[in-house]
């Protein structure tokens, strides 16, 4: 990881049956990043954006959220 950088929090609002299910996303998302950073991999927002924006029109990404 960069030094520079530093950690922010981003706040957005998902469709969910119930606040636990919203939750159990939040923490799936945090150990996700945690787990890629013990593997020395940095889960920045700018990668973040870039496979969002890339993957979003993935025939398999899109048949998953179906």
């Amino acid at each position: 990881m960069d030094s520079a950088m530093s950690g922010f929090e981003i706040r957005f609002n998902v469709y969910a049956d119930s606040q636990e299910e919203a939750d159990r996303a939040t923490e799936a998302i945090k150990a996700f990043i945690s787990s890629k950073a013990r593997q020395g991999i940095a889960v920045t927002a700018g990668r973040i954006a870039a496979a969002v924006e890339k993957y979003k029109d993935n025939y398999f990404v899109t048949s998953y959220f179906k």
